[in-house]
């Protein structure tokens, strides 16, 4: 389901494509069929579509401007009106649609916020004051970063936040032994030897937090699934394997992260 980020993303590119539309021609009024139509789609496209997931979060006052804007484009279709007025018009809806997107989107970050789920208690595994306080942080900004429809960003924060858990839970332990014996510990392909703990990615933690019992099985593969997103941070990945986030991936992978946080905890 998209958000309403992605709505108004929608909007204003299809008012973008208009304007470039009618930029390439040279007559003073728009006669061509092809063109009055492409024109009266933009303005049903908001009308029919767009505007009715945008009003349950904003007053029939609120989208008067944009609204405006789009009839215009859609009477003028109906006079052989003037190339100039489309663009008027045009510069009006993408003006409107701009200031409306401000509007929805902090309103809608404010009521987020007020739902945002509070941290788990760190403190059993991190002694650290001071990377306690970065660990919420970061628990928060997973949230913030959803609610703001930045759903590669979220996934990557939830990356970085199971790793420096795995990471603390690791260091807790008086005897490490049984990380650098497991099946799964990442060996160095020179020495032939386990790898210090600061070199490990998020891959050999999940697979020895389930070697040695820190997470369920259920919980290792739903969490291979996290750690493949996160890595489209690196953007030539993404483009090679066409993938992108919507927000139904993020919101799962962020219900994978909370379970595992609780394992991790010793709290699930």
């Amino acid at each position: 389901m998209k958000n309403l980020s992605d709505i108004f993303d929608e909007a204003l590119s299809d008012v973008e494509r208009a304007r470039k539309r009618l930029g390439k021609g040279r007559s003073k009024q728009v006669t061509r069929l092809d063109d009055v139509d492409y024109l009266k789609s933009v303005s049903y496209a908001w009308f029919n579509s767009y505007r009715k997931v945008v009003l349950p979060d904003v007053s029939e006052s609120s989208l008067k401007k944009v609204d405006d804007a789009y009839r215009q484009v859609l009477n003028s279709t109906a006079k052989n009106a003037a190339r100039a007025t489309y663009v008027t018009a045009l510069k009006r809806a993408k003006s409107a649609l701009t200031a409306l997107r401000a509007d929805v989107l902090t309103v809608t970050a404010r009521k987020e916020s007020a739902t945002l789920l509070t941290p788990p208690d760190f403190s059993s595994i991190v002694a650290d004051e001071q990377m306690r306080l970065i660990l919420v942080e970061r628990w928060m900004e997973c949230q913030k970063c959803l609610g703001a429809g930045a759903y590669l960003a979220a996934t990557v924060m939830m990356g970085g936040l199971l790793e420096a858990l795995f990471m603390a839970r690791a260091n807790q332990l008086s005897d490490k032994k049984p990380l650098f014996s497991a099946k799964s510990t990442p060996m160095d392909s020179k020495t032939k030897k386990p790898l210090q703990l600061p070199e490990w990615t998020l891959r050999p933690y999940i697979d020895v937090a389930h070697e040695i019992g820190w997470i369920t099985r259920s919980g290792k593969d739903v969490a291979a699934v996290l750690r493949d997103y996160r890595n489209y941070v690196h953007p030539e990945k993404q483009r090679s394997h066409g993938v992108t986030l919507n927000g139904h991936d993020a919101k799962m992978s962020w219900d994978v992260t909370r379970n595992l946080v609780l394992q991790l905890l010793g709290m699930a």
